[in-house]
């Protein structure tokens, strides 16, 4: 219906976008108001996380308008480039950006009614732009004869809430149902409803969707809830505003950590519990062989108590002819209890290091490493959008079943992989054998010259007076 453009603002030099209809939609009425209105919803709302408008005008028969120019991609291109999937992390940033632009719109009256992943453009930055209101309802504005007629159905059938595919009333709740599809698609790389228009109607309006865990097991609990809520039936059923949901995703992240915590507090806990058990068994036989020892000393040395007497000295008791049995122990007991050079179990082995690793050498290595990998993209400062890996769950080191999943953390493929090449050496070039030198002629020794000997000095007798 409507063509971007990428212009330059002669005036006050900067990129703008320009938005056009179609010429052969600018010739309908209804075409052009929604249009306009759209130019109207935006020029109003001035939100971080909302694309701006800043100029409307006409082209002959054909409007434009002159919004801001958004460097970045759209949600919908990056799905595609993640292979269908985005991270639970990337996704709870993008939602809470989008969440705060829909709870400003809708606090002004106006209800999307479009919510889908074309629609949420990413800047290089990280910042949500949420754009094309084309077919917002504006709520004090319904009675002025511009927007959707009552029963008429407008938008993309996949995303919208089941009131809106009946011709209902739409509410910010319709919005909610939206931003749920929206999170579980990226989530899990596939819709709740698929199949041609009039069966995904259908089954918006009738069938409840599969938990997206069903998918994606890495999904956390606490965001599943999130979004089952989102996508009720009844719209009383959903969160009462975008402020809502945003504050029970915020619940969320942290009940998760909270979960990461003491899931790693319990393990390390287990760690300490186990050599404290082996300490406690050690101390224990070296005080058992102490009390032996001394026993036996005392035995050699003849001693006895004062007062025990024969008292000491028992009848020999004869061993039961049938022992009882030894009680069974569950598996995890008797692991608790082995000594600490049998305690690692064949079937656990080390998690490999894949850090900066491409996302597919990623995968060999684990496999090479009996494990399962599961590679997650998102963004990572630091890292080049090119597939690289930044870490796993669990880290690197770690003992984990062998044949467990490991989840991989990648950036998103935006730039082809390029691997690292060395330059090839050149051939060594074979050095020259000198001939051997002659023998040099040894110098011979001088003789060393010495003075010849000074004449002594005679001794005159005295003379005699």
């Amino acid at each position: 219906m409507a063509v971007v453009y990428e212009a330059d603002d002669a005036v006050l030099g900067r990129r703008v976008a320009l938005k056009t209809l179609h010429r052969r939609y600018a010739e309908e009425v209804s075409f052009r108001s929604r249009f306009e209105q759209e130019a109207r919803v935006m020029a109003s709302l001035d939100h971080e996380n909302i694309v701006k408008v800043y100029d409307i005008s006409q082209e002959r028969e054909v409007p434009f308008i002159v919004a801001e120019c958004v460097a970045g991609r759209d949600v919908e291109d990056m799905l595609k480039d993640a292979g269908g999937r985005l991270g639970e992390r990337f996704m709870r940033a993008v939602a809470g950006q989008l969440l705060g632009a829909l709870d400003y719109a809708h606090r002004r009256g106006v209800v999307h009614r479009d919510v889908k992943p074309s629609n949420i453009l990413i800047t290089e930055e990280g910042t949500v732009k949420v754009a094309d209101f084309g077919i917002a309802r504006v709520v004090e504005g319904e009675k002025a004869g511009t927007g959707t007629r009552p029963g008429e159905i407008i938008g993309s059938a996949r995303y919208m809430s089941p009131e809106q595919l009946q011709g209902e009333e739409t509410t910010p709740r319709s919005d909610l149902y939206s931003a749920g599809i929206l999170l579980y698609h990226c989530l899990t790389g596939r819709l709740p409803f698929s199949g041609d228009t009039r069966s995904v109607v259908r089954q918006q309006i009738h069938e409840d969707p599969i938990p997206p865990r069903v998918w994606n097991g890495a999904i956390s609990p606490a965001l599943e809830t999130v979004i089952m809520k989102s996508l009720a039936k009844d719209p009383e059923d959903r969160y009462p505003s975008a402020s809502a949901m945003l504050e029970g995703l915020r619940e969320a992240a942290s009940e998760e950590s909270l979960n990461g915590y003491a899931r790693g507090h319990r393990r390390r806990r287990r760690k300490r519990g186990g050599l404290n058990n082996n300490k406690v068994l050690l101390a224990s036989s070296i005080l058992v062989l102490l009390l032996l020892s001394a026993g036996t000393a005392a035995a050699g040395l003849g001693y006895l108590p004062w007062g025990t007497g024969s008292a000491m000295m028992t009848d020999v008791q004869p061993a039961a002819e049938d022992p009882p049995e030894a009680p069974e122990t569950s598996s995890e007991e008797s692991g608790s209890s082995a000594s600490p050079l049998n305690s690692r179990d064949a079937s656990f082995a080390s998690v490999p290091n894949v850090d900066t690793y491409f996302d597919y050498l990623a995968e060999e290595a684990l496999r090479s490493s009996g494990f399962e990998p599961q590679v997650v993209y998102e963004y990572r400062d630091g890292y080049l959008p090119r597939g690289v890996t930044w870490g796993t769950d669990p880290i690197a080191g770690a003992q984990a079943p062998a044949g467990s999943t490991v989840t991989v953390y990648a950036t998103p493929r935006d730039q082809p992989q390029i691997p690292l090449q060395l330059p090839a050496q050149p051939p060594a070039q074979p050095q020259p054998i000198s001939a051997p030198l002659p023998p040099q002629p040894l110098p011979q020794a001088q003789p060393v010259l010495q003075a010849p000997p000074l004449p002594q000095p005679q001794v005159q007798p005295p003379i005699p007076r």
